[in-house]
């Protein structure tokens, strides 16, 4: 059984990453550059090698990120001016970048401040040690691939409080929910007082119904905690039914901020606080360029919207390329292409790397510093891991 589905990923895997050959292939006879021909021979390669169970893997989706990764790369920087380009990134106002990059640590402040609130259904724990291991693992993600950080996040706060990692984890869970819901109300703010584009109408539409899903999933797991046990002990082992139930006993304790009201209000009352500097953070950064137009608050806020909706998808670590082509998609969607600088496409990719940079460096430095204000070594995370 198990090999016939490790057959049928690699199938899979195997014949999109084929598919991203068709597109560079398109792009190589449609508008030559011998960049293209590498992409389509090597994708061609790999995805061969894919279908006929050559390839581990661990490759094949190293080679799905990368892939995705150049595909949207290629939607922002494919039709560029590089002289024009240049000079849009000399003459950006970078001092823009100062308040930028202090919005975002405040917002780091409140999401450890949210993040307290949601470990209460397990202890109370203090400040400093959730605000580090919240830091240390939004570095992760920025750095290492699959939201490895995620899973750091939880070690490193289980380690220096001595909470259960799976009833950390739980709460991450429940956050990630709440972080969808929030931008989702975000969204819906911009569709009724801004951009009314339906595509977006239907992405809101089915953002709603996919988290939605997930928290009546949750309540349902809370509430009826002794379906899964009875599932459990119907169809599993002796041995493994105790461990599998000894994790969800301590998956379920980060889940009881379901059944308190007032944990609820205050963590839908922080993740509203906590993801509306982000917004902000992106506008004073884009005002480091001219576009041409001004730039109202429809456009940050979209662009939070858009690339949280990208950033879903696989790509390599810190989201290059899916980044990049939600700050041009959004400008793209907001801006009045009627009024715009001519170099209008120089000035979105160079802006779309300014804005990402302004928002990875206040992440990764109190990552750092936080990593090594733990104690921790490389070599403990990858055991751990």
């Amino acid at each position: 059984m198990d090999n016939i589905l490790m057959k049928q990923a690699n199938l899979g895997r195997g014949l999109f990453i084929l598919a991203m050959a068709i597109f560079f292939g398109y792009r190589y006879f449609s508008s030559g550059g011998l960049v293209y021909a590498a992409f389509l021979i090597a994708l061609i390669g790999l995805g061969a090698a894919s279908l006929l169970d050559y390839l581990p893997a661990k490759w094949q989706v190293a080679t799905l990120n990368i892939g995705i990764t150049l595909f949207f790369l290629d939607f922002v920087f494919a039709n560029i001016n590089l002289s024009e380009f240049a000079k849009a990134l000399m003459q950006a106002n970078y001092l823009m970048l100062i308040p930028s990059a202090i919005l975002v640590l405040i917002h780091l402040y409140f999401r450890a401040v949210r993040w307290q609130w949601l470990l209460k259904s397990i202890a109370e724990v203090p400040f400093w040690p959730t605000f580090r291991a919240m830091c240390i693992g939004m570095a992760g993600n920025i750095v290492l691939p699959a939201k490895a950080g995620e899973f750091m996040r939880a070690y490193v706060l289980g380690r220096s409080v001595g909470l259960s990692k799976t009833g950390v984890f739980a709460t991450l869970v429940v956050e990630r929910i709440f972080d969808g819901m929030t931008i989702l109300f975000f969204l819906v703010m911009v569709i009724m007082f801004g951009v009314n584009d339906p595509l977006l109408q239907k992405a809101g539409i089915i953002g709603s119904l996919v988290y939605l899903g997930a928290i009546i999933g949750l309540i349902t797991f809370v509430v009826k905690r002794h379906w899964a046990d009875s599932l459990v002990n119907r169809f599993l082992p002796l041995n493994l039914a105790q461990r599998v139930l000894k994790l969800l006993d301590s998956f379920s304790s980060g889940l009881n901020i379901l059944k308190n009201p007032r944990q609820l209000a205050m963590v839908s009352l922080l993740s509203v606080v906590t993801w509306a500097f982000i917004p902000f953070s992106f506008w004073t950064a884009l005002l480091a360029f001219n576009f041409g137009v001004p730039i109202y608050w429809q456009t940050p806020t979209m662009m939070l919207c858009i690339i949280a909706l990208g950033l879903t998808l696989p790509s390599t670590p810190g989201g290059v390329g899916v980044f990049q082509a939600g700050v041009k998609a959004t400008l793209v969607l907001t801006l009045d292409q009627t009024k715009v600088v001519p170099n209008f496409e120089e000035m979105a990719g160079a802006a779309s790397i300014v804005v990402h940079v302004a928002q990875l460096i206040p992440q990764l430095i109190p990552g750092f510093i936080s990593f090594w204000a733990e104690g921790l070594s490389t070599s403990e995370i990858n055991v751990k891991e």
